[in-house]
């Protein structure tokens, strides 16, 4: 994996990280209040504006999105041969 590449699927993971918060709070009737994030939950709101982010969680989400593109990069690679 060249530097270029890595960089681009870091942005895209960390992108898809925070698509996928607002899609599961969205979902889950979370988004004013409530604990959300996809797979695994990272960020959590109240109604008057107060929340907090767990931080290990939050890497872990990052580093799943990246796996999980990384590995859609590698299979259109392989389809374009």
């Amino acid at each position: 994996m060249t530097k270029k590449t890595f960089v681009v699927i870091l942005i895209l993971s960390v992108v898809t990280n925070y698509v996928a918060l607002i899609v599961d709070a969205i979902t889950t009737n979370t988004l004013l209040g409530g604990v959300s994030g996809f797979p695994f939950k990272y960020s959590s709101s109240t109604l008057f504006g107060h929340g907090s982010v767990n931080g290990s969680m939050l890497i872990l989400n990052i580093a799943f999105w990246f796996f999980v593109i990384w590995i859609l990069w590698k299979l259109l690679q392989k389809k374009k041969k």
